[in-house]
């Protein structure tokens, strides 16, 4: 890979800790062939090791984190979500190119809507929106926890909802390649996924 990185918090990583992360990140390939960047974080709280990977790939970024009771199993579960989340990322790629149509037969998931209907509405409660960790909002406490930015990259609502998926979230901030609009895509409660467009006033 072309850079790999660690990165600690409260905690220190050894030379064969380090060599077991980037040998394993390395067999990622049979998933995801070429990764141009690998950081794994670890970090410590209340005796806890918790080890979060990210891995970028053309553009594509994919992340995962666990939590354990020392360092390498923390980081060895968080592998293994990896590895399921490109699985999934690699079957659901194969399916989108055998799909000659906006319904996706395999998992029944329809991307472009026909007609303009109410979108669901995202969640707006949940350990990182309020901080509190058990996902119930205070009513008298709505304080900002996290500011998180990023570049919109330009693609498809399909690579955006792969890109939700590989990440593990319930929605997607993306620019759309078409109309150059930033869009929304989420993951609906009755299944499948909901495109949120803009419109003109």
């Amino acid at each position: 890979m072309a850079n790999f990185q660690v990165l600690t918090r409260n905690c220190d990583v050894n030379s064969r800790l380090r060599e077991h992360c980037e040998e394993k990140l390395t067999h990622v390939g049979r998933f995801w062939p070429r990764v141009d960047d690998a950081l794994v974080r670890f970090s410590q709280e209340r005796g806890r090791f918790s080890a979060e990977i990210t891995l970028i790939s053309g553009g594509m970024i994919t992340r995962a984190e666990e939590r354990a009771d020392d360092q390498r199993q923390a980081f060895d579960l968080a592998v293994d979500k990896v590895e399921r989340q490109l699985d999934r990322y690699k079957k659901k790629t194969q399916t989108r190119q055998r799909r000659q149509n906006n319904h996706d037969n395999v998992a029944g998931t329809i991307i472009h809507p026909v007609e303009a209907l109410p979108p669901e509405p995202l969640p707006t409660t949940g350990p990182e929106l309020n901080g509190n960790g058990n996902g119930a909002a205070h009513d008298d406490e709505q304080d900002m926890v996290r500011v998180k930015r990023f570049a919109l990259k330009p693609m498809s609502p399909e690579e955006a909802a792969l890109q939700m998926d590989l990440l593990g979230h319930e929605f997607f901030v993306f620019r759309d390649a078409e109309s150059n609009e930033v869009s929304v895509v989420y993951k609906r409660h009755s299944g499948g996924y909901g495109l949120i467009e803009p419109v003109a006033d």
